[in-house]
């Protein structure tokens, strides 16, 4: 089985309404399009509104780290009033999820747990962006990017 088909079979047994999207590659041109990047990094410098955190221990410390971040800088409420959230893995992964705002931790600690790598959450409406990335930060910010 294959890293691809675990995460799925894993996201299935969290919600029937996460949606898992194959297709994906335009969902990423999205984010790419939506934030200025410094290699294959978001250039926190050319956001609003940025917030970062180092987080310690390992990836099972992060999850409490993770979600007092979020709340200490009120990203709960940016991710309460999206319709939707993407979910994109750096290179572990060949597909995006699409996450309703309720099932967004549940998803975050299934990803942080199991997934490698980078992890990019997203709303493409009000054009925010969490990066968590595998060298242990999270970043928040929103894009100032007219392209889209």
């Amino acid at each position: 089985m294959t890293l691809d088909d675990e995460i799925k079979e894993k996201i299935l047994q969290l919600s029937d309404s996460l949606l898992i999207i194959d297709s994906w590659n335009s969902i990423a041109d999205e984010l790419s399009d939506s934030f200025e990047w410094i290699g294959s990094k978001i250039n926190w410098s050319k956001t609003s509104k940025h917030e970062s955190l180092n987080l310690k221990g390992n990836y099972f410390d992060w999850i409490d780290q993770i979600n007092n971040f979020i709340h200490a800088n009120n990203i709960d409420s940016k991710i309460l009033h999206s319709d939707n959230i993407y979910y994109i893995n750096d290179s572990s992964l060949d597909f995006s999820v699409s996450i309703k705002p309720k099932q967004f931790y549940q998803f975050l600690k299934m990803a942080i747990k199991n997934i490698p790598q980078h992890h990019y959450f997203f709303n493409r409406e009000k054009k925010w962006c969490i990066v968590i990335s595998s060298e242990g930060y999270i970043d928040f910010g929103f894009s100032v990017s007219d392209k889209i």
